[in-house]
């Protein structure tokens, strides 16, 4: 081990002071300035390497605590075996059954110009390289979740607000309604008691006009005046008797009834919202000097082989109707269709066959089955009505309907949560069981934009600008593909069990497959295969089948082989 005397070690031991000026490396110790002339020209040290203390003091402390030797004996031999050096001890006691042992001078020689030495070189800037990825990662995703939580307290105050605004208008809506009943009531009082008013007026008319002609009129004239007085008497009696007998004197108070709903609020809400990770896989490629790409711990994705996607055609389906805009290949191996006009569902038998049809309450968009509930989610499309509908298809009946607030098209599944193109809302995920959304994308949507879902990725679909678009559960955008030579008015989407994206192109009469990094794409059919304007599509994992729905008429199930 190096000496951490600043003196010379020869003249150290001679008890002389004098500062070192250079250091053998295979002595392992210092030497003042008459020592090292003398070691240099000695027989034994003159082939000894030396460096000056300058150059010395620079070599990391950690090196220089490294021991030449063992058992105070130098280093002569290396065991490949075991990676370490030895003296003629340490053979002796630990390495007698090591066959692989060289000569350590040879294993040390040119060390310095060695492939090792420049392969931990590269390592170590790989290692730079690396570290500086993972550090932007995590600044980026520290910037993510500023950013989130700037969003999160944007939209709890945009829906508190609404919400204040929403039982503001309630409440002036409810006031207004009072006030006007409340008025209508009065004014019917009014009337009536001003007409009584005006009875008792002639009553008392009355009264001072018999008293009058009792003294001052003829017995015939007060006979007469009497007949006629009791007549008009008798009218007025009549009239208060038919106001009792009738509805119009019934006191009527002005009650009121708060809905329960909104009394119940602090107790059935129990809080604002829900706080919940969403993780995704470290997609950062650190690279190696012994396998340039290692991808860690990211799924290979990126080799999608589109060349060995192949599609043969097994049914074509006459769908009897026109406007198909969605389609569904169900567990049972039915299928189940959306006609838009006709606001209808039906689905069909693998023959083609229809076993059902179903009418809607609004105009029917996009499908999407529910295993959770053996259901189907309908959108509505440009519908007035704008909802997506969970119908229980075996009993034909309407489940739910949850009210979005603009026009809805496609609509997909990922871990029983609805995934829904909305025109003013953007991209939002719909739990069906309590009809809460979620915005994943906040943009303004086209009409007749579809989505899929594959892992933790969204894939969107844009007929106005002809572009397919990946998007992380966070909103992010990965990647998107747009290339009019192959893909022009892109409608239905669907994923298959490798991430495989496949697109409906309307305009361009095709399928095209793209990989799930956005790079590499393929037509799979075309208008030989009998696609004319086709509309939508759905990838069945457990038939290993792609069904392609033309927008009027017929559809075409194809196998994977």
């Amino acid at each position: 081990m190096a000496s951490s005397s600043a003196n010379c070690g020869v003249c150290e031991r001679r008890t002389i002071d004098k500062p070192l000026i250079v250091w053998c490396t295979e002595c392992d110790e210092g030497l003042c300035e008459e020592c090292h002339e003398h070691h240099s020209l000695s027989k034994g040290t003159r082939n000894h390497k030396t460096i000056s203390i300058t150059e010395y003091n620079k070599i990391p402390i950690e090196v220089l605590r490294f021991s030449q030797t063992i058992h105070k004996d130098k280093f002569i031999l290396y065991c490949r075996k075991h990676e370490c050096p030895c003296c003629s001890k340490c053979i002796v006691e630990n390495h007698t059954e090591c066959h692989n042992i060289d000569n350590f001078d040879d294993v040390i020689q040119n060390v310095k110009t060695s492939k090792g030495y420049y392969q931990i070189e590269e390592t170590l800037i790989e290692v730079t390289e690396n570290l500086q990825k993972i550090r932007q990662q995590q600044q980026a995703n520290l910037l993510t979740l500023n950013e989130k939580r700037k969003e999160f307290k944007k939209e709890m105050k945009e829906t508190g607000t609404m919400i204040i605004k929403h039982l503001d208008k309630l409440h002036d809506d409810l006031i207004k309604n009072y006030d006007a009943l409340e008025k209508n009531e009065n004014m019917k009082i009014r009337q009536i008691l001003s007409s009584l008013e005006m009875h008792g007026n002639e009553i008392v008319k009355y009264q001072k006009s018999i008293a009058n002609i009792k003294r001052y009129a003829t017995d015939l004239q007060l006979f007469l005046s009497i007949k006629q007085i009791e007549k008009d008497v008798m009218n007025k009696d009549n009239i208060l008797h038919s106001l009792i007998q009738g509805e119009t004197l019934n006191y009527r108070a002005l009650n009121y009834k708060i809905n329960t709903a909104i009394q119940n609020i602090t107790f059935d809400i129990k809080n604002f919202g829900e706080i919940y990770f969403e993780t995704e896989p470290c997609y950062i490629v650190l690279s190696r000097n012994k396998t340039k790409q290692a991808q860690i711990p990211v799924p290979d994705v990126t080799t999608s082989l589109l060349d060995n996607i192949k599609l043969q055609k097994c049914r074509q389906i006459d769908m009897q109707g026109t406007n198909i805009c969605g389609c569904c290949i169900l567990p049972n191996g039915k299928l189940a269709f959306t006609y838009f006009c006709d606001t209808t569902v039906k689905v069909f038998n693998i023959d083609g066959s229809k076993v059902n049809e179903i009418k809607m309450p609004s105009n029917v968009y996009d499908i999407v089955y529910i295993r959770a509930d053996n259901t189907l989610a309908v959108s509505s499309g440009t519908s007035r009505k704008q909802c997506v509908t969970i119908l229980d298809f075996e009993k034909e009946q309407i489940k739910k309907t949850i009210l979005l607030e603009s026009s809805n098209f496609g609509i997909s599944l990922r871990k029983n949560k609805l995934v829904c193109s909305n025109k003013k809302k953007g991209i939002l995920m719909i739990d069906p069981k309590d009809s809460t959304t979620t915005t994943i994308v906040r943009a303004k949507m086209q009409n007749d934009c579809y989505t899929a879902t594959f892992d933790n990725k969204i894939f969107h679909s844009n007929p106005t600008t002809s572009a397919v678009e990946c998007f992380s559960l966070r909103g992010k955008l990965k990647w998107t593909f747009k290339n009019k030579s192959v893909l022009k008015n892109p409608r239905g989407i669907a994923v298959d069990k490798d991430g495989n994206v496949y697109v409906a192109g309307m305009n361009s009469q095709n399928v095209l497959s793209i990989s799930p990094d956005g790079k590499q794409h393929k037509i799979v059919l075309g208008a030989s295969d009998g696609l004319n304007n086709p509309s939508a599509l759905c990838y069945s994992k457990s038939k290993k089948q792609l069904l392609v729905a033309n927008c009027d008429y017929d559809a075409h199930l194809f196998d994977f082989i």
